[in-house]
Parts: structure tokens; C-alpha cells; sequence
């Protein structure tokens, strides 16, 4: 299925390198105010009987949302798992709508990242509100550049 051609002329593919992201995806990226902003295009893929994206592809790309924080944070050698995820919906996306993510760096600890997202569409309607606690990998990645590849 063909992806969305993003609305702004910085976005930039992201690739991830398992693949569930790419199944979902593409997923785009572009700095904005000094943070990585994520992007999406709603397809047909991603949309109910109704013409609603689905709640779980909403989660997906909110629990993205550990990519910029960590990237915000200096940690480019360090993945995360999630310890916990909430969810606000607050409106609906639709087919053909092209998706926003702004992530908020909250705060960071020796073993924690705590962030907060939000998902608008590009005309600006808040879709989901989300928040989020990841810990940190205890050791670098092997690729310490893991992070900052994914903004290259």
C-alpha cells in the first residue's frame, strides 16, 4: 500500500529496524523548536469499519514518543522499555488525515525518562494526549549511535 506524501517539505523517512514500525509506518520525521516532531499518514490500513483510525495505531506512535524524548536527552546510545503508557482521546483521525506527534521532556534520572506527547493532526486538532515512564537500558547499545540514526 503506498505510503502519504507528508504535508511538510522537511519531513524525512524514518527507518526502524524491526518490523513492526515499518508495517505501521512509513513514519516521518522533522526537527521542530530543537525536537524531533513524528508524523503519519492515515491509510486505509489504519482505519476502522467507521473511517477512524484505529486506537492501537494511535498507541503505537505515542509509544514512539521515548525516541525524541532520549534524543532530547542526550541518550543516543541508550533504548527504553516501557514501564507505563496512558492514553487521552481526545478526538478522531481519519482516512487521508496526516498525524502529528510533539513530544515534552519532562524529566530524566539516572534510569528514567519521563515525557508527555500529544498527536494533532496537521490542521492542528488534538487527537491523543499521552504520557509516558521508560527506563533506560542498563548498558549502551551496541550501535551507540542507535538513537541518532533514526534523526540522521
Amino acid at each position: 500500500m503506498p505510503s502519504m506524501k507528508p504535508p511538510h517539505p522537511d519531513d524525512k523517512r524514518m527507518h526502524f529496524p524491526d518490523e513492526l514500525h515499518d508495517s505501521i509506518g512509513p513514519y516521518y520525521w522533522r526537527m521542530d523548536d530543537d525536537r524531533p516532531l513524528l508524523g503519519l499518514g492515515i491509510r486505509k490500513l489504519h482505519v476502522s469499519p467507521r473511517g477512524f483510525c484505529h486506537g492501537a495505531v494511535l498507541a503505537a506512535l505515542s509509544d514512539l514518543q521515548s525516541l525524541p524524548a532520549g534524543y532530547m536527552a542526550k541518550k543516543h546510545d541508550r533504548l527504553t522499555a516501557t514501564v507505563s503508557f496512558s492514553l487521552d482521546f481526545m478526538s478522531a483521525a481519519r482516512l487521508g488525515d496526516w498525524i502529528e506527534m510533539r513530544t515534552d521532556l519532562l524529566r530524566v534520572t539516572r534510569q528514567f525518562l519521563f515525557s508527555q506527547a500529544i498527536i494533532s493532526t496537521f490542521g492542528g486538532t488534538p487527537v491523543v494526549r499521552s504520557s509516558a515512564v521508560y527506563k533506560f537500558d542498563p548498558a549502551p547499545h551496541p550501535d551507540t549511535e542507535i538513537i541518532t540514526r533514526l534523526f540522521a
